[in-house]
């Protein structure tokens, strides 16, 4: 966000900006995504009330990484094409 001007990103600014970034070569590999979610993680508050939701919403976002990744590499019998 330019001259320090931030905004609420909806959904559709989430996608076009990340299938940008990605275009640009500045996706994060799947181990540095990992790491980044530990350190997001990390810096939670046990004590604060919303640790435990913000913690399931970032375990959910790295087994949507792990679950991407795992499909391109061995595809789950849900998405093979049918045998001929």
């Amino acid at each position: 966000m330019a001259c320090g001007v931030r905004h609420v990103m909806k959904k559709t600014d989430v996608l076009a900006t990340s299938m940008a970034m990605a275009r640009d070569g500045l996706a994060l590999n799947p181990s540095d995504a990992f790491e980044f979610i530990a350190e997001l993680i990390a810096k939670e508050n046990p004590a604060w009330d919303s640790y435990d939701r913000k913690v399931e919403r970032l375990l959910k976002l790295g087994a949507c990484i792990w679950s991407l990744r795992r499909d391109l590499i061995t595809p789950s019998p849900a998405h093979q094409p049918p045998a001929r």
